[in-house]
């Protein structure tokens, strides 16, 4: 496998080179669209591979969905065996491929799922654009998001997110409408695959359903334009059949696994009370707040300002004369709006959800671009000035490129209390972290004993905390985990209050590790207990 150091110029210069050129075959009408995007997808690829190869937590999210996914293999029945919180289902199942393939769950393999899903997003978002206002206009703008994506090392864009994956079906619902909007394909098809999409949507992101809705709404409207002209039904109903095909698969699959309750408790309910954000007049605020972490997603912006300010003129001014088509600005602007919603609901300032803005932010620029044209080199020149101007310094003055130095960091890392837990541990075991550092389920590489990986909801007083306490005690009862680690302290995100927080907070499961479990010790501030039966 490949290795970066923190400074590898030849190959950051090879990445610039042919960034250039996906900037030239942009513009240059001879080279094939098929060029520019087989191009295009091989600039993203290569300037990922130093953080694909860098085997380390880089957010907290990245080792909570790993874990869950080592846990399919033990258990694979969401809800009972994995709760995600805020995450659904389908974005853990995503992460347990690589290992059906024969691979091993970690972070590289997490990131090679994310960075599938970012390159099929962007084709996706090209196609649409295409569909919508041409070849040229497409990959004149579709260049920005590519080149935003490929360069950037801001963690949140680069780690793998929960919100990648609800950004590629995102990014099929936008398609599939495309083609339906310009009557390019099956209009039956088109409307069922935007429906099914949509309908998986809350199943990976439950804040992703303000734009899923957006786009099941503007395909009502084309299926029932379609009824009116036509006097023909099937396009609407196919729609509504796509609609409902994947929730209703899940209520038989819950149903089946006895796990409904949980998904409407822990998921729907339990999920509304995290989600109390800003009001609606606070959203603004909030916005910019994330807004102003990212300097990257600022630069990304700014290059695409002009035509975005130039759209809004011609929805608000310059309404087109076909009311026909008027359902593609609208929907874009829905589009838009619902974005910076779903960024602002939950009321946490996490960069990583601006990754639903990179769709509408390109789609609204597309449709104004068709105004000022003959300026739409200046975009994307604008961010690759950024990139290889804060390049340039970096190295200059600190003679460092890479923000991810994988010398002796393409394996797992094995924490001290890792090490020592492994001496009692078999491959097929369960083990439990109390605290949120689940960093040592991915490290360990074992399952979950219980639904939550981490214990914050147990820990933290809110209306539903008693159940997710009761649920976490009973996991245990069931699963036997043959390793309990009590993380609160400086390793545990959020939770760190070792009087208040630790383990003996709550009596009931710390009377049954008393009498079912020895204390082993404290490494490096986690304690570690083994099972009675394993000593």
């Amino acid at each position: 496998m490949l290795t970066f150091d923190n400074s590898p110029p030849v190959y950051w210069f090879i990445g610039y080179a042919l960034a250039a050129f996906v900037v030239f075959s942009a513009f240059f009408k001879p080279i094939p669209t098929k060029i520019y995007l087989a191009s295009a997808i091989l600039l993203l690829i290569i300037m990922r591979l130093p953080v694909i190869v860098f085997n380390r937590e880089l957010n907290p999210d990245e080792s909570q969905m790993l874990s869950h996914a080592i846990t399919f293999f033990k258990d694979p029945v969401y809800w009972r065996s994995v709760d995600g919180t805020t995450i659904g289902p389908l974005d853990n199942y995503l992460l347990a491929i690589p290992r059906l393939l024969g691979f091993q769950i970690n972070y590289t393999s997490g990131r090679i799922m994310g960075l599938l899903c970012s390159g099929g997003a962007l084709l996706l978002l090209f196609y649409s654009l295409k569909n919508w206002f041409g070849a040229a206009i497409a990959r004149k703008i579709s260049v920005v998001p590519i080149l935003f994506l490929a360069f950037t090392q801001e963690v949140d864009f680069v780690h793998y997110s929960s919100e990648q994956l609800p950004v590629l079906l995102l990014a099929v619902c936008v398609w599939c409408l495309s083609k339906a909007t310009s009557n390019l394909g099956n209009l039956k098809s088109d409307l069922y695959f935007l429906g099914l999409a949509a309908g998986t949507i809350p199943f990976a992101k439950l804040q992703a359903v303000p734009q899923a809705l957006v786009l099941a709404v503007a395909g009502l409207w084309v299926g029932f334009q379609y009824f009116k002209s036509k006097k023909e039904s099937k396009p609407l109903i196919f729609l509504i059949l796509g609609g409902l095909t994947f929730p209703l698969l899940m209520l038989i699959w819950t149903l089946a696994f006895n796990v409904f309750s949980d998904l409407i408790e822990f998921y729907i309910l339990g999920n509304a009370i995290y989600a109390d954000g800003k009001g609606f007049f606070e959203i603004p605020g909030q916005f910019l707040r994330i807004f102003r972490l990212t300097t990257d997603f600022q630069i990304f912006t700014l290059a695409l300002i002009v035509p975005i300010i130039c759209a809004f003129y011609q929805i608000f001014r310059k309404p087109n004369a076909d009311k026909t088509n008027l359902v593609i600005p609208v929907t874009i602007l829905l589009l838009l709006f619902s974005s910076i919603y779903a960024v602002t609901k939950s009321g946490n300032d996490f960069i990583h959800y601006l990754n639903f803005c990179i769709i509408p932010w390109t789609l609204m620029a597309g449709y104004g671009l068709s105004r000022i044209e003959k300026w739409s080199v200046a975009f994307p020149a604008v961010v690759l000035i950024w990139f290889a101007s804060n390049d340039a310094y970096h190295f200059i003055k600190e003679r460092r490129l890479n923000a991810f130095d994988s010398v002796n960091a393409r394996t797992l890392a094995q924490s001290p209390v890792v090490l020592e837990l492994k001496k009692y541990s078999q491959p097929d075991d369960y083990m439990v972290v109390w605290g949120w550092q689940c960093v040592y389920y991915v490290e360990a590489q074992l399952a979950q004993g219980t639904a939550e990986n981490h214990s914050e909801r147990s820990i933290f007083s809110h209306p539903m905390q008693e159940k997710y306490k009761s649920r976490y005690l009973s996991d245990i009862e069931r699963n036997k985990p043959a390793i309990v680690l009590d993380a609160v302290g400086k390793n545990s995100m959020w939770v760190q209050n070792k009087k208040a927080q630790g383990i003996e907070s709550y009596p009931a499961l710390f009377q049954y590790i008393l009498n079912n479990y020895k204390l082993i010790g404290d490494f490096d501030d986690t304690r570690l207990y083994v099972r009675k039966d394993r000593l």
